[in-house]
C-alpha cells in the first residue's frame, strides 16, 4: 500500500485501538471486506478470464483446462487411466455407455424391445405366405435384424453423442489422460455388443418361439457376418457425424426418428420392395439400408426368393459396394467432423 492509502489509514486507526495490536484474522476482514476499501469490496474487478482483462486474477481452475488435466493424471494413474491404460479407458467407456443403455427405458425399448416386438406382430397378424412361398415371419426376421442394427448403431447413437456434447461429458473427458479415438472405439464396442445382442435375441425367439428357420449353408452365416460387420460400421461412422452435427439430444431426436421411420418403408424392410413405386425404390436405393436388408434377406431366404427383389435376382456384389462406400464416406466425415468440432478443445 502507499501512503496516504484510505484502507491503510483504517487499518491504523484500528490498530491504535485496540492498544497497538490487532487479530490476524480482524486484520484480514478489514483488508478484503471493508466497506468500499477492502479488495473485494471496494467494486474494482478483481476476477476474470486473465489479466488482459482488466482483472487481477483467476481463482476458478475451470477456467483453464491445466488444473482438470493435473488432477486427472493423478486419478487416472490410481485406476489405471494414466499412460499404457488405454485399454482400461476403452472398456470403462464402452461399460458407462453400456450401463447409460440399459438404464435408460426408451432407448432400451426402442433398441432391443421394439424390432422384437415387431417380429412377433407380424408373424401372428400376417400368417400367410407371400411371394417367394415363405410366411410373413420368416421374411421379417432378417429385416427386423437390419432395422435393430439401424436404430442401435445409427438412432441412438447419434441421440447419445449430442448428449454428451450437449451436457459437457466430452469436454470433460477431453482433459483425461487417455488417447483422443478411445471414445470412438468405446462407441464402436458399444455398438458391436448391442447389435449383436439383437441379433441373438431376434434368432433364438424367432427360432425358438415362432418357428422360423436359419440359414443352413455355410455361405449364408459368413454372408449374414459380413453384412452386419459392413452395417454395424455404416452406422457407427454416421451416428458418431449425426451426433456431432446436432445441438442437443432433443435436435438428434428430432432429426433421427422421423428419417428412421420413413427408410423403414422406403427400403423394404416393411414392405417388400415389389410393393414399392420403381422411382422409391430408385431414389433410396443410393442408401445402405436397403441393401443391408436385401444382403440379409439373401443370406436367410432361399435362393429361390430372389425373383421377388426388383431386378429379379440377388444383387449381393452391389450391395456390398454400397455398403462399404457409406461405411468409407461416414470414416471420413466422421474425423472431419470430429477435429473441427471444439465443443470439447
Amino acid at each position: 500500500m502507499t501512503e496516504n492509502n484510505p484502507l491503510q489509514e483504517l487499518i491504523a486507526r484500528r490498530i491504535a485501538a485496540a492498544g497497538g495490536w490487532l487479530p490476524f484474522d480482524e486484520f484480514m476482514r478489514l483488508a478484503l471486506y471493508a466497506p468500499g476499501l477492502g479488495y473485494y469490496a471496494r467494486g474494482a474487478r478483481t476476477f476474470g478470464l486473465g489479466p488482459g482483462d482488466g482483472s487481477d486474477f483467476v481463482t476458478a481452475p475451470e477456467l483453464s483446462p491445466l488444473f482438470g488435466r493435473a488432477l486427472a493424471a493423478q486419478v487416472g494413474h490410481s485406476d489405471g487411466l494414466g499412460p499404457g491404460g488405454s485399454a482400461a479407458a476403452v472398456m470403462t467407456l464402452t461399460r458407462t455407455s453400456l450401463l447409460a443403455f440399459v438404464r435408460e427405458p426408451v432407448a432400451f425399448v426402442m433398441g432391443i424391445l421394439y424390432p422384437l416386438a415387431m417380429l412377433v406382430l407380424f408373424h401372428l397378424v400376417f400368417p400367410w405366405r407371400i411371394n417367394g412361398g415363405i410366411t410373413y415371419g420368416e421374411y421379417m426376421l432378417p429385416v427386423m435384424i437390419t432395422m435393430g442394427v439401424l436404430m442401435t448403431c445409427l438412432q441412438i447413437l447419434a441421440i447419445s453423442v449430442a448428449s454428451e456434447r450437449e451436457t459437457g461429458e466430452l469436454k470433460r473427458l477431453a482433459v483425461l489422460p487417455v488417447p483422443p479415438w478411445a471414445h470412438v472405439t468405446a462407441k464402436c464396442l458399444y455398438n458391436t455388443v448391442l447389435a449383436l445382442l439383437n441379433v441373438v435375441v431376434l434368432m433364438v425367439v424367432g427360432r425358438f418361439a415362432l418357428g422360423i428357420a436359419l440359414p443352413g449353408a455355410a455361405r449364408s452365416w459368413g454372408l449374414m457376418s459380413l453384412t452386419l460387420v459392413l452395417t454395424i460400421g455404416a452406422c457407427t461412422a454416421l451416428g458418431l457425424t449425426a451426433g456431432r452435427l446436432c445441438p442437443s439430444s432433443r435436435a438428434a431426436s428430432g432429426i433421427m426418428t422421423p428419417l428412421i421411420i420413413v427408410f423403414q418403408f422406403v427400403s423394404g424392410l416393411f414392405l417388400p420392395l415389389a410393393q414399392l413405386p420403381t422411382w422409391m425404390v430408385d431414389i433410396f436405393s443410393v442408401f445402405p439400408v436397403r441393401w443391408s436388408a436385401e444382403l440379409m434377406r439373401e443370406a436367410f431366404l432361399p435362393a429361390s426368393f430372389g425373383a421377388t427383389e426388383p431386378t429379379g435376382a440377388w444383387e449381393t456384389g452391389k450391395g456390398l459396394a454400397v455398403v462399404t462406400a457409406w461405411l468409407v464416406g461416414g470414416i471420413v466425415a466422421a474425423i472431419i467432423l470430429t477435429r473441427r468440432d471444439t465443443v470439447d478443445r
